[in-house]
């Protein structure tokens, strides 16, 4: 029977692959990171100046020239018209005279709260007007916190380890051809996803002292741990296996019964597999699972012998085992490996995860044997 002529197979996003320009990801995880230390440079300033405004009392008469920056100033002033914006758009308090200036700009809802001709009296603090209060509306201008600084500079400082993870990614596949399909980076987010989960707690509650108590060094230690532990894990998940390692860790011990190798007498399985192309036992690339077990080996659309096609073993020859690449196509998951077959003179790939295609090779040598 005449073999069905293979389709060409489609290119995935490049970003997948190990040719991939890193340079990218460096520059924004150095942004990421210079974003970070500004933030963090700016925590013990805003601490200062969070706590000199909750100390802020009213200036007197006997609080000199020099000293009224840091005291509060009450300044009478009459509305002259307001002007309320979209949210993300400022919203504006006019008034009289410009006095004691032409313009405040304020929250939307603060402008909507406002009338032209209301009397209000503005709290002036550090040549800044603080707060806007009416007869029953009232109006307080945001002051940075230190704790929403370290938080953000912790959060800035994790993000820029997800463009890390890809460099390193990318460094760890600089020995694979340019269209090698790399390991996904999402293990490491998840390592700094659990991170977070410790670390931004502390930044919150001890923006200025994050380890000057026995607690809190208990807790850094600890988390650090954690963070170890994860990152350890998404180093493994990570690491590029070559077809000759998956091979040898889906090989079974002499004797022993564990492994992925097939097990006569064991009933029937069903691989999670594909061939890419469609051929005559796959039309039109139908198949998504190999029958081992029971009979001959088989492409079947799912997990049941329904539709079921025998694969033709005695025609078809292994050539090569290699790693997923970019010309593979997005149905062919980054881990999985493609064993390179002849059949009977026409090329085509069959992928698999490494320990399943390991199984299915064997499966279908013993059977044409």
């Amino acid at each position: 029977m005449t073999n069905v002529r293979p389709h060409p197979r489609p290119h995935p996003h490049p970003n997948r692959t190990a040719g991939r320009g890193w340079a990218g990801s460096l520059a924004l995880c150095a942004l990421l990171l210079v974003a970070a230390s500004v933030a963090a440079w700016f925590v013990p300033n805003a601490a200062s100046d969070e706590q000199a405004w909750r100390r802020a009392t009213a200036c007197t008469a006997q609080t000199p020239a020099a000293g009224r920056d840091d005291c509060l100033t009450t300044v009478p002033a009459v509305i002259a018209s307001t002007d309320v914006n979209q949210p993300r758009q400022p919203s504006w308090l006019y008034f009289t005279d410009s006095r004691p200036l032409h313009r405040l700009e304020v929250s939307a809802e603060a402008a909507q709260d406002f009338q032209a001709g209301d009397h209000v009296e503005l709290t002036v603090w550090r040549g800044q007007v603080m707060k806007v209060a009416g007869a029953g509306e009232s109006w307080h201008e945001h002051i940075t916190t230190a704790r929403s600084l370290a938080v953000v500079a912790a959060l800035l400082a994790l993000a820029a380890g997800y463009p890390a993870a890809k460099v390193l990614g990318c460094l760890r596949a600089r020995r694979l051809p340019d269209d090698e399909v790399l390991p996904s980076a999402l293990p490491f987010a998840g390592a700094l996803a659990g991170t977070a989960l410790w670390l931004l707690p502390l930044c919150f509650l001890h923006p200025t002292d994050l380890l000057s108590s026995p607690t809190q060094i208990t807790w850094a230690a600890a988390g650090s741990l954690l963070t170890l532990a994860l990152l350890t894990g998404a180093w493994r998940a990570t690491r590029i296996r070559t077809p000759e390692g998956a091979a040898a860790e889906g090989r079974p011990e002499e004797g022993g019964a564990g492994g992925t190798a097939e097990q006569p007498n064991r009933g029937e399985v069903f691989v999670s597999a594909r061939f890419l192309e469609p051929t005559d036992f796959n039309p039109h690339g139908f198949g998504t699972h190999i029958a081992l077990g029971d009979g001959a080996p088989a492409v079947t659309p799912g997990p049941g012998r329904f539709a079921a096609k025998r694969i033709p073993v005695e025609r078809l020859t292994v050539r090569n085992v290699r790693r997923a690449r970019g010309s593979d196509g997005d149905t062919v998951p980054r881990s999985w490996h493609v064993a390179e077959l002849d059949d009977a003179g026409a090329p085509i790939g069959l992928a698999a995860a490494p320990a399943d295609l390991t199984r299915i090779i064997r499966a279908l040598g013993s059977t044409r044997a």
